[in-house]
């Protein structure tokens, strides 16, 4: 009997002290709505996966842009207009 009184104290103190995590996902009190009114959104129109895919297509295009620069810096983007003969421009645009 002794024992089983010990367990019970024992297994009371434990709970007592592991408690209850007040604030969830499923926390519904006026705080926690009140705290974030639009917790799936990121911006005023965009979720964070939004956010996340206009950074992504962004550096994406920035990169290619920047490609396309060096290519111009060092003339590599156009076949030379150097020669006494016609060339034909690998980007079918007239110069």
């Amino acid at each position: 009997m002794k024992i089983s009184a010990c367990l019970t104290v024992l297994a009371g103190s434990v709970s007592l002290l592991a408690g209850c995590q007040g604030s969830g996902i499923d926390d519904v009190s006026y705080a926690a709505i009140s705290g974030n009114l639009t917790p799936e959104l990121a911006g005023l129109v965009e979720r964070p996966i939004d956010v996340d895919r206009n950074l992504s297509i962004t550096n994406n295009q920035n990169w290619r842009m920047f490609s396309d620069d060096w290519g111009r810096v060092f003339y590599t983007d156009h076949p030379s207009r150097l020669s006494p003969m016609p060339v034909v421009s690998t980007s079918g645009n007239p110069r």
